[in-house]
């Protein structure tokens, strides 16, 4: 069974965007947890609006833009007649056509953007993220978009691995995947996955009992965790990144480069997918450079990064 949709972007447009409700607004992390006071507070909302989905086809893998309503204060202070809030995008959480299947529903997992000091005191609000985490249900939001045509799934039937190496929110789209493939079946897929799933504190891996349940209903699924400020890794006894977990499954990675297995990137900060890319250029048999190894993967849609 093939699939033949192909990413539709941009029907909803800042000008003109798409009204949507809020049915579900979670905390996903604890209020009190292992994060010391002194780095501030990691709060990852798990966010579902009510969307008609022939109105806006999203793919799994594409991002969904959010109109923040108000001034933009630095619009304002650099005197530019536009002073309204750009456009924000998230990437979507769920599903083609949402978790239940009928089409009615987006999902986002988000975190506050806030930045701390040295003495874990707020010193700055993200506009966008704050915003959406402190929505209500049944508040009204403004959508654009789809965006994205490039970090999507296979749309042929698919035989080999899949590997998501995420941090932080990061995961979003990768449980959307992951639903695609298992449980939708638009593709038949036939391979393996391997999440490598990086935060630094345990409880800042969000959706853990949902990782549990999917690894005990499909045994293809490999779930594994790096945290980095509580796990040290095997190589130097210091703290435990993706890349280290990358360098683990050499053997498997091994076997998957040398067929047609796909490796997703995703999440922050922006460069964190370079240690990853070494550990998979090391693992290779190329004689190429890094960044030839790289763009090959990449020219045969078999690397695809989305991190910022």
């Amino acid at each position: 069974m093939s699939n033949p949709r192909n990413p539709q972007i941009n029907l909803f447009k800042k000008s003109a965007p798409l009204p949507a409700k809020v049915v579900l607004n979670v905390k996903l992390t604890p209020d009190s947890g292992k994060r010391p006071a002194s780095e501030g507070k990691s709060d990852i909302h798990h966010i579902r609006l009510e969307i008609d989905h022939s109105a806006y086809p999203y793919l799994v893998g594409q991002s969904a833009g959010i109109c923040l309503p108000g001034i933009d204060p630095k619009k304002v202070e650099k005197g530019l007649p536009d002073t309204s809030y750009a456009v924000r995008l998230y990437s979507i959480a769920s599903p083609s056509f949402g978790f239940q299947k009928d089409g009615s529903t987006i999902d986002f997992i988000i975190k506050r953007d806030n930045v701390y000091n040295s003495k874990g005191e707020l010193q700055f609000q993200g506009a966008c993220s704050n915003y959406m985490c402190d929505l209500k249900v049944g508040d009204s939001v403004q959508v654009t978009g789809p965006a994205g045509k490039k970090f999507l799934l296979p749309n042929v039937d698919f035989s080999d691995d899949l590997y998501f190496f995420a941090t932080g929110t990061g995961i979003a789209p990768f449980i959307g995947m992951i639903e695609e493939v298992l449980r939708h079946k638009f593709i038949q897929f036939t391979g393996r996955i391997f999440v490598v799933y990086g935060a630094p504190y345990s409880d800042e891996i969000v959706f853990q009992d949902y990782f549990k349940a999917l690894i005990h209903e499909f045994p293809q699924v490999h779930f594994i965790t790096a945290i980095s400020r509580e796990d040290k890794n095997q190589f130097d006894g210091r703290k435990l990144y993706i890349s280290h977990r990358v360098r683990e499954l050499k053997n498997e990675i091994e076997k998957s480069l040398e067929n047609q297995s796909r490796f997703y990137i995703c999440g922050g900060p922006k460069g964190m997918e370079t240690g990853i890319i070494q550990e998979l250029h090391s693992i290779s048999k190329t004689t190429a450079s890094v960044d030839e190894f790289k763009k090959d993967l990449e020219a045969k849609d078999r690397l695809l990064v989305e991190t910022y």
